[in-house]
């Protein structure tokens, strides 16, 4: 049976619930902080570089475009490096307009610098950043090299010489005339962008943890309520399933009792009539002895129908007492045997035979023997009213296996219809007249069945017969999930 009381499964709902949910935060955390975050930065520093390396091809076409025309003899070369000059130095961009392109040749000699013009014209061989790097030796190593390239060095900040920042810059060969174009982009800057996007997504990880934790609360809060209710559900049905069980007891009481009463009626009948024939006979004056033979022959036959009417009733009164839940070890075939008698006169008294075919084997088994003796007056009283004159009904027990015992109760009686079958065991279904069943047999025995964590098969042709068989456990296991 299912505890009323039972408190909510914390322990249960932790492992199969909260932890998931919490593993899973914890594991969207560490992905965002050591995974999308990086990633993030290096996708950031991949694409400010492609941003420079085309912004220098940009500056390296205009050369290109004046180096053509001086190639065209439109101008110069002293025209055209004068014209680039120009032209490269005006060039700028970014937010404020203040990232720039500068020039030097391989000497290296810085041919144009937007904001430092004390180098313009000047050797810069020997010129070094903060950390003592020569950046324009560097930088022509770099295009001898591969014509193209990073660098990394510390430089100011575009017109403000005063903060001296870590930068990284493209350059660029420019064969023909041995220039060098390039631009760069600040260290800083990526950081600042980088941060702006990582803020932005840690506010969106904290949203969406908080959102999850808010999912988990309304889980607990729906779960620990709707735990309430069942609990409440499952104490009323308790108490409703107690009272379909009465109600069965009652009804197999009141159809026994009505049986018993027809049965007593004909000893009785006997017991009236011999012994008003036994009081004619003694009042004769003159007594024989073949008239008291007579007497005591028919004394015999009062007593003996008396005592079959005291066994009947005796049976019933068994039957009857059998009202609690008392579970223990108990041997099968007495349970069998004894039912079998409560309804041995009932049977006989409609022309059927009831035969008990009992395996000789172990029949020890832990249960309710009043409800498993409610199962086989009910299944027996169903094969009764089902059969005809003349017909058998057999219980047949099974103990061949160590773990289970086998109850069939089988009938030849005009059977079940195969679209009633599967609705059987529902409470109230009947399949015969509702003046005289309330379709709680089936249902009661179903649910003692369960009770004992048992099995209940039912196989039926119509005009054939109907066999039940019952598997029960041989220990008695309460049945939490009904």
């Amino acid at each position: 049976m299912i505890t009323p009381h039972k408190s909510f499964p914390w322990q249960t709902f932790t492992l199969r619930v909260v932890v998931p949910t919490l593993l899973t935060i914890v594991l969207f955390t560490s992905v965002f902080m050591y995974v999308f975050i990086p990633t993030i930065r290096n996708n950031s520093m991949e694409r400010k570089k492609e941003m420079i390396k085309a912004l220098t091809t940009t500056a390296w076409s205009v050369l290109a475009k004046y180096h053509n025309d001086e190639q065209e003899g439109k101008i110069t070369r002293e025209q055209a490096q004068k014209l680039a000059i120009e032209q490269i130095k005006n060039m700028h961009y970014g937010q404020e307009f203040k990232d720039y392109f500068w020039i030097n040749d391989l000497t290296p000699r810085m041919i144009v610098h937007p904001y430092r013009s004390d180098l313009n014209g000047k050797d810069v061989s020997n010129y070094t950043d903060l950390d003592g790097k020569k950046v324009f030796q560097e930088i022509v190593t770099v295009v001898t090299e591969s014509g193209a390239g990073f660098i990394n060095y510390k430089w100011q900040e575009n017109d403000n010489s005063s903060n001296i920042t870590p930068k990284i810059s493209y350059v660029r060969e420019f064969v023909p005339w041995k220039w060098v174009v390039g631009t760069g982009i600040y260290v800083a800057d990526i950081e600042n962008e980088i941060s702006t996007l990582i803020q932005n997504g840690m506010v969106a990880a904290i949203a969406i943890c908080i959102f999850n934790f808010l999912i988990l609360v309304c889980i607990i809060t729906v779960s620990y309520t709707t735990h309430k209710k069942e609990r409440e559900a499952t104490v009323e049905l308790e108490t409703m399933k107690s009272s379909l069980a009465l109600s069965e007891k009652m009804a197999s009481l009141g159809k026994l009792s009505a049986m018993v009463a027809h049965e007593i009626n004909n000893p009785l009948s006997g017991i009236l009539s011999y012994a008003k024939l036994s009081s004619r006979y003694l009042l004769k004056e003159d007594l024989t002895e073949a008239t008291i033979n007579t007497v005591v022959n028919n004394l015999s036959v009062v007593a003996s129908e008396a005592k079959r009417c005291g066994e009947i009733v005796k049976n019933l009164l068994l039957f009857a007492k059998q009202t609690q839940a008392n579970v223990r070890h108990v041997h099968l075939n007495e349970i069998i045997t004894l039912s079998t008698k409560i309804i041995d006169h009932s049977a006989k008294m409609k022309e059927l035979e009831l035969i008990a075919e009992l395996d000789s084997g172990d029949d020890d088994i832990c249960c309710d023997p009043g409800t498993i003796q409610q199962i086989l007056i009910s299944l027996i009283v169903n094969a009764m009213e089902s059969s005809s004159q003349g017909s058998q009904i057999v219980v047949r027990t099974d103990y061949s296996s160590s773990d289970s015992i086998e109850i069939k109760v089988i009938d030849h009686g005009h059977g079940i219809a195969e679209n009633d079958l599967p609705f059987i065991f529902d409470p109230f279904f009947s399949t015969k007249d509702t003046n005289s069943s309330l379709g709680l047999g089936l249902s009661a025995v179903y649910g003692i069945v369960q009770q004992h964590s048992g099995t209940i098969q039912v196989e039926s042709h119509l005009n054939v017969g109907t066999t039940f068989t019952i598997t029960l456990a041989r220990e008695y296991k309460e049945n939490t999930n009904k």
